[in-house]
């Protein structure tokens, strides 16, 4: 399997990626050997000047960063919302005749 990026080139981290300070646009540093499932390996480097070794798979392009969207968190949780309601009613069951 070939290398599909190279060196210079701009790319964002796959949605997946564990390190959720690596998000941003990185720049393709050098190309490594594949790994022993024959994966292509990069070194990357970003905004905040460090390394990291990644697999092909872990790559997108820099122009894919826009289109990945990480999971919007609601302003109200419905489980939430309900537990509140059952204290409220019950603390307005103890105030009634």
């Amino acid at each position: 399997m070939s290398h599909q990026y190279e060196v210079g080139d701009q790319i964002s981290l796959a949605f997946g990626f564990y390190d959720h300070a690596g998000a941003g646009v990185f720049a393709i540093v050098r190309r490594l050997p594949a790994a022993m499932s024959g994966e292509p390996q990069y070194v990357v480097q970003g905004g905040d000047d460090r390394q990291r070794v990644i697999g092909e798979a872990q790559v997108a392009p820099a122009s894919a960063a826009s289109a990945v969207r990480w999971p919007v968190r609601r302003p109200h949780n419905p489980i939430t919302e309900a537990l509140n309601k059952i204290a409220a009613d019950m603390g307005n069951a103890g105030s009634k005749p």
